[in-house]
């Protein structure tokens, strides 16, 4: 909960609590000179719409939901974060911010070809700082095992209705939209993390968007982050689809 005496940081109209045990001192830099995000800010400004609903896995510190909701005026954004720690700080930026089009959910997303554990909780390793935590146990330094609830991302699909994924999950990316049902989504706005599942693991992500039918947007794609489009062709025969599932 936001304190009185509580002090911010201001980057791009984003108001964000000085929490030192989530905002260390160089993402407190980065902040200040306007350089956090820099690329995902950039490539958003170019494709989203005031109309967009947007469903953002990785929400982080709530930077880009916030800067999504207050500063683009989307419509909605529905932030999944595994770390509970960042769900809390998440709802506090948002709360500075006077955002009420925005819900923070603590799960992790799975594709349809995972099966759930039977206690519908997986390990989650949560590092310091926080941007290195992930489904993979770090190979060096030190780390909290948490365990965290699991959903598919089909079912967070179909009940928020997304038309814009935003996607940062640590290496997470490759094996998540296997099979995953996409309807209604026309831009999928996602971080690649060569580094740990090096280049057969950035072809299968491409694979994996080709056959749901999205294409590698160059104009808003920069510096590790990448847009996909999905063809028109390919929407049309989405919507379609989708009209007939609601026939009686």
């Amino acid at each position: 909960m936001l304190l009185n005496s509580t002090k911010f940081v201001s980057c791009r109209g984003v108001r964000i609590p000085l929490d030192g045990k989530i905002i260390s001192p160089l993402v407190v830099k980065a902040l200040r000179t306007e350089s956090y995000e820099t690329p995902e800010v950039t490539g958003l400004q170019k494709f989203i719409q005031k109309h967009d609903r947007v469903l953002e896995l990785g929400s982080g510190i709530g930077f880009i939901s916030t800067f999504l909701a207050k500063v683009l005026d989307v419509s909605h954004v529905t932030c999944v974060e595994a770390n509970p720690h960042l769900c809390e700080f998440i709802s506090c930026v948002h709360a500075a911010n006077s955002v009420s089009t925005a819900e923070v959910r603590n799960v992790l997303t799975l594709s349809n070809v995972v099966e759930p554990p039977e206690n519908f909780g997986i390990p989650f390793y949560v590092t310091n700082p926080f941007w290195s935590s992930s489904l993979t146990p770090p190979s060096k330094g030190v780390y909290d095992t948490i365990s965290v609830p699991v959903v598919r991302l089909s079912e967070i699909i179909a009940q928020v209705e997304p038309s814009v994924i935003v996607c940062d999950i640590e290496g997470g990316e490759v094996d998540l939209f296997e099979e995953v049902d996409l309807r209604g989504v026309r831009y999928i706005y996602m971080e690649l993390h060569t580094r740990k599942y090096g280049g057969a693991g950035v072809v299968k992500v491409f694979e994996s968007m080709h056959r749901h039918g999205f294409f590698y947007h160059q104009r808003a794609s920069r510096e590790g982050v990448v847009l996909f489009k999905r063809l028109k062709s390919s929407l049309r025969e989405s919507a379609f689809f989708s009209r007939d599932k609601k026939a009686p």
